[in-house]
């Protein structure tokens, strides 16, 4: 494995603030390469006065580290993060990097990005949000790969360097409860393109007149996509207008590293759909189960709805409700009466919300509940025969569930059991 320079981190205390797999990984990164004295990590659990006992280290001697889960706003100290860290190592190798951010459609589009540069030789390193640390994608790494990262809000809000190519999917309403308010949360987006100069390049969709405002400022090539591109997407395991986008957005970005349209068409023709978007689970009883379980805000599920109905056939059943973010539903609810789905599964805390917001002339059958197994069990008894249910809540997964992928694995284990 490669050598890295880490002279901020020789003979201190490093003191990580949060735990999990990111927290982990950061430890067996530095106690290798940074030559600490020590490392320990302080966090809500252990002390809920953690943040403010921050205050009482002595700096000259200890670096303090956030996990991307913290909000910066609320530390009491100075400190550094896993991904400027990353980043700064990243600069030492000398490799490429295509940095994948958005409010929706990043790990889709990082993934199917790295998919067609693999089929086109290239060495690619997938890592970063989608679930492979940075820090550990670094294992062996010259400047012969290209790293392919995906990269949250969180983990950009600190970021002082930009990738060499930034992908931005979409700007939403999200996250605002982290970052304190939507110009936070936009302006941590922004980083990601921020620090270019003129050999980077910003690849968007041109709907989002804010990455047009933010490319004036930047150095770097502007290189929107063409929205009415013809794109042949009848081989290809994936659907939906939302994908034709995140496929034109990984295309334009293999081609600027030189990779021909052929190549990138059979990258999409082979490319295997992500876990738990928009994935076909298992028909029971003529009903088809759909797990969209990352549609985690209003737009995603619209998105979600209007791909199965252009391309799957008709939608009986949808799954909605989490944590309440504050997002505007009308739409929503708009498409759910120009469709009149019949069925409704409502989950808390937003389920409620929704169903208050329903107008007169569209009432389905609505089941609460807060049970997967139910809910599953439910809509398999209730969805008609030769329609769709979707799971695709509309809302963040942690009122009940540790994440989207718990959500969505419920989901499918209790799909997977109904009798046939």
């Amino acid at each position: 494995m490669s050598n890295f320079d880490l002279p901020e981190f020789f003979d201190k205390n490093v003191v990580f603030v949060g735990k999990g797999k990111e927290g982990l990984n950061f430890q067996k990164f530095i106690e290798t390469f940074g030559n600490v004295k020590s490392f320990r990590f302080v966090d809500q659990k252990e002390d809920p006065s953690y943040l403010e006992n921050l205050k009482s280290l002595d700096l000259t001697n200890t670096v303090v580290v956030k996990t991307p889960g913290c909000p910066g706003r609320l530390m009491t100290v100075p400190y550094t993060t896993p991904t400027k860290v990353f980043f700064q190592c990243l600069r030492q190798i000398g490799a490429k990097s295509i940095g994948v951010t958005g409010t929706k459609g990043k790990t889709t589009t990082a993934s199917l990005l790295a998919h067609i540069l693999k089929n086109a030789g290239y060495d690619v390193r997938l890592c970063g949000n989608i679930g492979t640390p940075m820090l550990e994608a670094l294992e062996n790494a010259t400047q012969n790969n290209v790293f392919v990262i995906e990269l949250s809000s969180y983990q950009l809000s600190e970021l002082e360097v930009s990738p060499d190519v930034a992908i931005i999917t979409n700007l939403y309403r999200d996250h605002t409860d982290y970052h304190g308010d939507l110009n936070a949360y936009w302006e941590a987006k922004r980083n990601i393109m921020r620090y270019m100069d003129e050999n980077g390049a910003v690849i968007f969709n041109p709907e989002f007149e804010m990455i047009y405002h933010w490319t004036a400022d930047c150095k770097a090539k502007p290189l929107p996509i063409d929205l009415f591109e013809n794109v042949d997407m009848t081989k290809t395991k994936i659907f939906g207008d939302h994908n034709k986008l995140n496929y034109l957005l990984a295309k334009k970005a293999a081609e600027f590293l030189g990779v021909d349209a052929m190549s990138c068409q059979n990258g999409l023709n082979t490319f295997e759909p992500v876990r738990h978007r928009l994935e076909e689970v298992r028909t029971v009883r003529g009903i088809k189960f759909f797990d969209d379980a990352i549609g985690s805000n209003p737009e995603a599920t619209i998105a979600g709805i209007q791909a199965l109905v252009r391309n799957r056939g008709a939608v009986g059943c949808v799954m909605l409700g989490g944590v309440d973010r504050d997002y505007d539903y009308t739409e929503l609810i708009k498409l759910l009466k120009i469709l009149m789905i019949p069925k409704l599964v409502l989950f808390p805390d937003t389920g409620a919300k929704i169903k208050a917001m329903l107008p007169s002339d569209y009432q389905p059958d609505c089941f609460e509940t807060k049970d997967m197994a139910s809910a599953v069990k439910w809509a398999a008894e209730n969805t008609p025969s030769g329609s769709i249910c979707l799971l695709s809540t509309a809302a963040p997964s942690t009122v009940l569930w540790s994440s989207f992928e718990e959500k969505g694995s419920l989901f499918q284990q209790a799909v997977l059991e109904l009798p046939n």
